[in-house]
């Protein structure tokens, strides 16, 4: 499957829009670095990488001066698998419900399951294979209001996640709520 990166810089009311390799990044803190370098002489007031990969989740991440960088994933799982999963710090990405809100964790705390003794229970039983830990659950993650301030709140972001568009086709819908349709369309 192929990747396809943007970067969306926005500079007073105007975006500027570029494709970028993200293949040399290898991390979070990588990729604030490369957004910075990437962008011309002077650092924009917003910057948004639009990153996809054919038919499986789409991502945003979004940098504003002197902050953290906000990230969403259209698909945890999918971006766990992926090569960009240390690049999206997938390890840090809550899952999140329709309204953007987190949601629980379906795994007991550490701390509930060393309360659970093996042995107690006679309906507790082992078996030989090697336990891998929790899956990764499938589904939006991230800060799902990271675009609400230009028009695109939680609900309508996780709504693009249904499956109903392609990953590109979110992302055109995204560029288009930013008003950077037409720029993203130029470098894609």
């Amino acid at each position: 499957m192929a990747y396809f990166a943007a970067l969306l810089a926005r500079y007073a009311d105007e975006w500027q829009a570029r494709d970028v390799d993200l293949d040399e990044v290898d991390d979070g803190v990588g990729l604030v670095e490369f957004i910075r370098e990437a962008c011309e002489d002077e650092e924009p007031d917003t910057a948004v990488v639009l990153l996809e990969r054919e038919d499986a989740w789409f991502a945003v991440v979004r940098l504003d001066v002197d902050e953290d960088p906000r990230v969403f994933a259209s698909d945890l799982a999918g971006v766990s698998r992926s090569g960009y999963a240390d690049l999206l710090t997938a390890a840090t990405l809550v899952p999140v419900g329709p309204d953007g809100s987190p949601l629980e964790a379906a795994v007991p705390a550490a701390d509930e399951a060393d309360e659970i003794e093996l042995g107690e229970d006679p309906e507790v039983e082992l078996e030989d294979e090697e336990y891998a830990g929790p899956s990764t659950p499938s589904g939006p993650a991230g800060d799902a209001a990271l675009l609400a301030d230009f028009g695109q709140p939680a609900k309508e972001l996780i709504g693009l996640c249904d499956g109903r568009l392609t990953p590109a086709d979110a992302l055109s819908e995204i560029a288009g709520v930013l008003g950077a349709a037409e720029e993203l369309e130029a470098v894609r």
